[in-house]
């Protein structure tokens, strides 16, 4: 059995019928065992509803149904205290070793957050972000599968 954590720019592939990863994210899924399984972070639950208040109006309800058709379709893994200990020495080891100010890391929070959630569950974390392999170099247990290749 694997089990994977999907992170949102995945999921935002998997809802967009044209975006260039959708057939390969979709098959990838299609090819999974009926013991794997797939979570969804409510951190890209967060970072979709912002997507979603900063959308052209045109777009805000394609982007409502993708939100509901998650949390209706994935488990959805919550935060929880136990986690916050890897994230705050995650944070600071990848502020140090990219020599980041403090406004320049904020951008990388929820990120640092997701694969501080993959460590600390065990999950496989599928993603195409190039954070995260610099991530994984500060922690080896960082899982990651990129379903775009």
């Amino acid at each position: 059995m694997m089990r994977y954590l999907l992170d949102t720019n995945t999921l935002s592939d998997l809802y967009n019928n044209h975006s260039s990863n959708h057939a390969k994210i979709t098959t990838r899924l299609q090819t999974l065992n009926e013991n794997d399984e797939i979570m969804v972070s409510v951190l890209s639950l967060y970072e979709m509803s912002y997507a979603l208040q900063n959308a052209p109006e045109h777009k805000q309800a394609k982007i409502k149904q993708g939100i509901d058709n998650i949390s209706q379709s994935f488990v959805i893994l919550p935060l929880v205290l136990r986690y916050t200990e890897l994230f705050g020495q995650l944070k600071k080891q990848f502020k140090d070793q990219r020599t980041l100010n403090k406004e320049s890391i904020k951008k990388h929070t929820l990120d640092i957050m997701l694969a501080s959630c993959a460590i600390s569950e065990g999950y496989i974390l599928v993603s195409a972000d190039k954070i995260f392999p610099a991530l994984k170099q500060l922690n080896n247990q960082l899982q990651i599968k990129d379903w775009t290749q």
